[in-house]
């Protein structure tokens, strides 16, 4: 990817999060953050793991991020606060971290800093012995070495010149004024008031207007005259020696206003609030700093960071590399543009004791999704996710849109469900149907704005299985019939590369248009065919499958595939790369045949070669000097893709997977013996060296034709449009003959040699690590292979009781044990089996095998919203001693800040924010105790509960609150405060349960608090027998998330090895471990109830958000409106290609059963016959477009490589007429039991004039036809006209002198209109009428070359019987053409009609 306009992001743009928020709370914690930014997240986690059981928890934090000025910063930040006095410099810190100007003492403080850290960073051993190297350690060297050439650039602008600091200030300054946006109010900080961001809007764009305008962060909108140092390590970045923050930069965006505004809603003061922020920050620095100062080099640290400068993807594949190897020098490059490979320090990785971890219970991506795309992300990290139940990997999103749903359905490329199954990780919330994490300021900004900019999405993804208590290997393969895979894979392959169907983006825009929806082509594209490989491999790892009739299929589906229209020019790039990986080899690229194909065809560039591999490297030089007057052009495409090609005069193969440097290069040797060494430019783009482009390509490529060239193009996107009248149709940067040694060097080995065998040992133990074995659960997809729909499993009867009952005929029974596992009863005996996703039990089908001893459970999957036997939704897992939340995330209580409720007019915020559980299909719900949805029930309980606590229900908050089922109060709890959970953006309830349990103890506790309780201080809530066993299990959940207390040895957890304890009323399903706990503040809220305080247990009970990006969210001021989303999805969300399937005419979604499909185009899909009919007037000018591209395959003759002209179907017409169709012929796997290469090359076309024809086409070519017709017509008449004449001329009715005159006027007009008409054929790719034409043109063309067209009145009589001739044969022609060109019309407009 073209890396333009870089923009540096200094600081982070959302609040800060706790990253051990879903561990247990004495599990170690192996933190990996990818795009890491600011130090935000690690501070904030620091602080909340500063006191009771968190406080000796181990974090191991891994931090990786392209921009090394990132880390600079952050390092200069955590080195800072391990000093001694680092509590009196927090004002200076803050300056340094976040202002653009720095006053004279903060620059002396950053200066000093910098010197003593570049004395510090000689190499890696002195660092690492320095007094920071036993918490801050260098995962590479390169990585120390880029951070120390940034702290010496900081340290050299405190000692420019006079004439030097001016201009270095002048331009720093410009840059700023550059950067800001004047155009419009940016409200980047809003999102982080969290529930009171709907007060948050102005104070945010008036910061932010003071910030950019002072570069300093205050309320004042004049900065101090001292004040007026530029920051320097705001001045270098990746976009070179200059200020480039991005310009929605704001601090306010890190922290958590909500505790600012809190106090005085609605009036709240620009000024308290930045003051808060500011006290944020000293806070979290303080609690870091402690706990750094603490620890000693000679003493295990409890707090270890770890930095990496570099690409992210490339880091998870270097750690799974050494995971495997234990080999600290990888395959994998440090960043693109970087020729560099990674080196991991080998006291860090390969130390005995305390080693680095290589594997993480903690994986946070960042918003890298919106850059890198998610299946690039998950193929990575999915690996180097420890097997845990608590191990999770967040994902973010700010991509913008109305339609959060269909945005995620459209970044996964699949339904959520079935890639959870390929992959074995899914959202937690997804299998709940609820989140903790409200998202209030996002749904608010859709309200105010239909096309938002940002839609801001955290999602916890958790190994699948993870919930379920009876699971022991969370790695657990499945089993899906053959057909079923490579059906749903293709999908995803689809899905993956859909910017290149045409016909859909057309059907895309046309629905868009209909249902008044803005549409914008998006020129982002994350994925090439090396991703689609990856992502194979980790499938390859997880399903046990007959994986070479797998592969054979797909490959089979790829070749026949007509939607994408450039599909296969990359077909011979996925083939290397699934060779590469060891997936799969087709069988032209095995060695024996690419050693026959190079002994018969051996083209001149492979004379020296003695011996063929079955892929070679191809290194590209492209010269300064072609590249340069392209820069700002390129710059302004946004961030275009760079791709090789190898094309010749009928070929061409495109490869996207390549490696760029700007460098000079070294060649050695010739023929395969031939080496190459890059030495890369430090300057990069700035400097003067040529761009040096390598790539793997199959051999097989080089011989499809004797001549051949290989180019650097650039993929056609929107963005990238405009660069074609620049750079032509095929969008070349440059180009060079194959056999051209000045640019291109075809090599055995990489560039740099030495680091091809490690891939291959890569590719070897990656083959190893595959399961082939083991009980597995065989998945069953839906007819279109895009969503599971129930399981398979095979219980194996081995106990003498359950054998002997199966043998006799005894029925097995079948019964629920929780949302994902079963009891199969036989007799007095039971064995449990899990699934991966919840079940549907009711409807359950057995098999069994009385003989062979073993049954087969099948059940269908219960993804469906609501229902009533989905109780278990908060699972507690034991996991290593402790106790695991699947999808509640843990809170430190004492850390949240509580709010005042004594003020009502501070609580209208409230409201809104407790609506936002309820999504439109629950509020349309009926009301009653009986909603048929066990979760809304809850919800509605919760709901009450929060209006009643804040006393905007009925004034005063109650004393105390009951749940009542049937005439038994099952439980009390007390409320003692209303807190903020700031990192999550809501609220939580710090409350103390008492569940009921008959013991006299408790009994006689009560009757004395019962005696100060007043008529009317108890809310009694009335519940049904399944909302009180699911309000059981979230009492062990809401107790468990709070937890600052260790379970007994003797926890009736462990001594009854089940969680909850029951589910009956009258017993607690709760542990008294945490009984009485910390109740001091209990005591103190409600003195009265002192008896109480042995029987009490802390517990966190927060709002159950509807997720988003499922279902429709009401209004959360309560209104009619909604905000418009996905709707209420069937069993689990379908995507067809990237949206959700929907009718193409009414819009309406696939419900219970699948959407028709138009069997023309194989790409609209309809909910009935009648719905068709309707939308057909529309779709026949579209429909075909795709079918219309389909190519007929011809074996060629043993090793003989020959090219001929596509077959096209009778609609050709509606191809863009810009497009160029090539095929090579090919051999068949079955056309000879020696065949030659495969090697098919088939469209290359500009995608974005393909999409600007299409719509037109059928018109264009029913009105060519028309006129060629019309023209027929005229040159028939024109030759009669000829030979009357010439009769005329033998019968001595005119003389010879006024026979040339009249003819002569006619010759040339005749022979151009002729060759226009022949153009016209050739420029809409009407071969037939072109080839037909082609032999009269080039005959009347040598007749004009050789000056003998015209007719000569002196030689007339001795030529006359010729020009007869001519005339006659002339008029039989436009005869024929004349009918002709009439069918090709008539069949035109039938196709039309149709």
């Amino acid at each position: 990817m073209w890396r333009g306009k870089l923009f540096f992001y200094p600081i982070g743009n959302t609040s800060a999060v706790c990253l051990t928020q879903d561990l247990c709370p004495s599990e170690k914690a192996d933190l990996l953050l990818l795009g890491c930014g600011d130090p935000r997240h690690i501070l904030y986690t620091v602080h909340t793991n500063s006191d009771d059981l968190q406080k000796s928890r181990k974090l191991d934090i891994t931090c990786c991020d392209i921009e090394g000025a990132v880390i600079a910063r952050n390092v200069i930040l955590f080195t800072l606060l391990a000093d001694e006095g680092a509590a009196q410099r927090l004002p200076q810190l803050w300056n340094i971290f976040f202002h653009f100007y720095l006053d004279k003492v903060s620059l002396d403080l950053l200066e000093s800093q910098c010197r003593k850290l570049v004395e510090l960073s000689g190499d890696l051993d002195s660092w690492n012995n320095s007094p920071y190297g036993h918490f801050l350690r260098m995962c590479t060297a390169d990585t120390l070495t880029e951070l120390r050439r940034l702290w010496q650039l900081y340290i050299k602008t405190t000692s420019f010149s006079p004439s030097q600091a001016k201009a270095f200030e002048s331009a720093f300054a410009a840059d700023v004024e550059a950067g800001r946006v004047k155009s419009r109010d940016v409200m980047t900080a809003s999102r982080s008031a969290g529930p009171l961001s709907i007060y948050s809007f102005k104070m945010a764009a008036a910061h932010y207007n003071i910030y950019w305008k002072t570069g300093i962060s205050s309320a004042v909108p004049k900065r101090p005259s001292d004040v007026k140092h530029a920051n320097p390590t705001l001045a270098y970045s990746m976009a070179g020696e200059k200020f480039a923050a991005h310009y929605g930069t704001d601090p306010l965006a890190c922290f958590h206003l909500a505790e600012g505004m809190a106090p005085t809603i609605g009036s709240s003061s620009l000024n308290s609030v930045v003051n808060v922020c500011k006290m944020q920050f000293s806070t979290w620095c303080t609690s870091v700093s402690k706990k750094l100062r603490s620890q000693s080099p000679s003493s295990p640290s409890l707090l270890i960071i770890r930095c990496f400068v570099g690409d992210a993807l490339s880091l998870c594949q270097a750690l799974r590399y050494f995971f495997i190897t234990k080999s600290t020098s990888t395959p994998f490059p440090v960043a693109p543009w970087k020729h560099a490979f990674i080196t991991l320090d080998p006291d860090a990785y390969g130390a005995t004791q305390s080693p680095a971890p290589t594997t993480f219970n903690v994986i946070d991506t960042s918003n890298l999704l919106d850059h890198l795309g998610v299946l690039n992300i998950f193929t990575v990290t999915v690996p180097i996710l420890q097997r845990t139940p608590s191990a999770t990997l967040y994902t973010e999103g700010l991509s913008g849109g109305s339609d959060p749903a269909g945005t995620l359905l459209h970044i996964l490329c699949a339904d959520i469900a079935t890639l959870g199954l390929l992959l074995g990780l899914i959202p937690a919330s997804f299998i709940s149907q609820f989140t903790t994490r409200s998202n209030l300021h996002d749904i608010m900004m859709r309200m105010f704005q239909q096309d938002a900019p940002q839609n801001h999405e955290r999602i916890a993804w958790k190994l699948i299985g993870g919930a379920e208590k009876l699971v022991t290997d969370l790695d657990c393969p499945i089993d899906m019939a053959p057909q079923q895979l490579a059906g749903v894979l293709f999908n995803i392959y689809l899905n993956m590369f859909s910017h290149e169907n045409v016909v859909r983006k057309m059907a895309m825009a046309r629905q868009a248009g209909a249902s008044g929806q803005p549409f914008q082509l998006s020129g982002i594209v994350h994925y090439h065919r090396r991703s689609f490989a990856e992502l194979l491999g980790v499938v390859k790892r997880r399903v046990i499958t007959e994986w070479e009739t797998v592969m054979n299929m797909i490959h089979s589906k790829i070749q026949n595939d007509r939607t994408l229209l450039m599909g296969m020019n990359y077909y011979q790039d996925l083939c290397c790369q699934l060779h590469l990986l060891g997936i799969f080899n087709v069988h032209w690229m095995s060695l024996r045949e690419v050693q026959e194909l190079h002994r018969v065809e051996k083209p001149v560039f492979l004379r020296d070669w003695k011996v063929l591999p079955q892929t070679v490297f191809v290194v590209l030089v492209v010269p300064r000097d072609r590249l340069r007057p392209l820069l700002p052009e390129l710059d302004g495409a946004g961030t275009p893709v760079l791709q090789c090609d190898v094309r010749g005069t009928a070929t061409a193969n495109a490869f996207s997977s390549i490696h760029t440097v700007f460098g000079t290069v070294n060649v050695s040797g010739k023929g395969d013996a031939k080496t190459v060494s890059i030495e890369e430019d430090a300057t990069g783009r700035h400097g003067t060296s040529p761009l040096v482009v390598w790539f793997r390509l199959p051999s097989a490529a080089l011989m499809n034709e004797r001549r051949l060239m290989v180019g650097l193009s650039i993929l056609s996107t929107p963005a990238t449009n405009s660069l074609a009248l620049k750079l032509g149709l095929y969008l070349s940067i440059f180009r060079a003959d194959l056999d051209d040694e000045k640019f291109v060097h075809i090599l055995r080995q990489h560039p740099d040699a030495g680091l091809d065998s490690a891939e291959e040992k890569y590719t070897q133990i990656n083959d190893l690590l595959v399961k082939t074995t083991g009980a597995c659960t065989f998945v069953t997809l839906d007819g279109e292979c895009q969503k599971p729909l129930s399981f398979t499993t095979r219980v194996d009867i081995v106990e003498p009781e359950m054998k002997a009952s199966l043998i006799s005929g005894a029925t097995p029974s079948v019964n629920r044990v929780s949302m994902h596992s079963i009891a199969i009863g036989l007799g007095d005996h039971a064995l449990q089996v899990p699934f991966p996703l919840p079940i549907d039990v009711n409807k359950f089908k057995l098999r069994i095998a009385r003989k062979s001893l073993y049954i087969e459970v099948i059940l269908p999957l219960q993804l469906a919203l609501g229902g009533t036997e989905l109780v278990d939704i908060f699972p507690v897992i034991p996991h290593g001693g402790d106790l695991a939340l699947w999808n509640m995330h843990r809170v430190n209580l004492d850390r949240c800040v509580p709010f005042d409720i004594a003020n009502k007019k501070t609580l209208e915020w409230m409201n809104p924010h407790v609506s936002l559980m309820m999504s439109e299909r629950e509020t349309s719900a009926p009301q009653g105790m009986m909603s048929g949805s066990t979760l809304l029930d809850v919800k509605r309980t919760l709901h009450s509960t929060f209006r009643c606590a804040s006393g905007i229900s009925n004034g005063k908050p109650p004393l105390c609150y009951g749940l009542r089922n049937g005439d038994k109060i099952f439980v009390m709890f007390y409320i003692t405060d209303l807190r903020f959970d700031l990192g999550s953006h809501t609220i939580v309830a710090d409350a103390w349960v008492m569940p009921s349990s008959p013991t006299a103890e408790k009994l006689e506790a009560f009757q004395k608090a019962s005696v100060h309780m007043k008529a009317g201080e108890m809310n009694m809530a009335m519940v049904n027998d399944e909302e009180r066993k699911a309000w059981m299990h979230l009492l062990v959940a809401a107790t468990e998330r709070c937890r600052t207390w260790e379970h007994r040895t003797n926890c009736e957890y462990r001594a009854q090895g089940v969680i909850p304890l029951t589910l009956e009323p009258d017993e607690s399903p709760i542990c008294s471990c945490g009984a009485g706990v910390g109740s001091e503040a209990f005591v103190k809220k409600y003195p009265k109830l002192r008896s109480l305080a042995p029987w009490v247990t802390r517990a966190a009970i927060s709002p159950l958000f509807a997720l988003s990006y499922l279902e429709n969210i009401r209004n959360p001021e309560g209104g009619p409106e909604s905000v418009k989303t996905a709707g209420t999805p069937t069993p689990a969300p379908v995507v067809h290609n990237t949206s959700v399937q929907v009718c193409a005419a009414c819009g309406r979604g696939s419900g219970s059963g699948s959407l028709l499909v138009c069997g023309r185009c194989k790409d609209v899909r309809y909910c009935s016959e009648s719905c068709q009919r309707k939308d057909w007037k529309e779709h026949k000018k579209r429909c075909g477009l795709a079918s219309a591209s389909r190519i007929s395959f011809r074996p060629p003759r043993k090793h003989a490589t020959r090219f001929f002209p596509v077959k096209f179907g009778p609609r050709l017409q509606q191809i863009n007429p810009g497009s160029h169709f090539f095929l090579a012929s090919s051999h068949s796997s079955s056309s000879s039991s020696d065949p030659g290469p495969f090697i098919i090359t088939s469209i290359t076309t500009n995608f974005f004039q393909a999409v600007l024809f299409e719509a037109t086409w059928v018109a264009l070519v029913r009105w060519l036809f028309l006129f060629s017709v019309l023209m027929a017509a005229g040159l028939l008449f024109t030759m009669v006209f000829f030979i009357i004449m010439f009769s005329d001329l033998e019968c001595d009715y005119i003389n010879p002198i006024d026979l040339c005159n009249r003819l002569n006027q006619f010759v040339l007009p005749e022979n151009i209109a002729h060759a226009f008409l022949t153009v016209l054929f050739l420029l809409s790719g009407q071969w037939i009428a072109f080839l037909l034409n082609l032999p009269l043109v080039l005959y009347n063309g040598n007749k004009i070359r050789n000056k003998n067209h015209m007719y000569d009145a002196t030689e007339i009589f001795r030529t006359l019987s010729g020009h007869k001739k001519e005339s006659f044969m002339k008029l039989g022609f436009y005869l024929l053409s004349f009918f002709y060109y009439l069918y090709r019309m008539i069949v035109a407009l039938i196709s039309e009609s149709e």
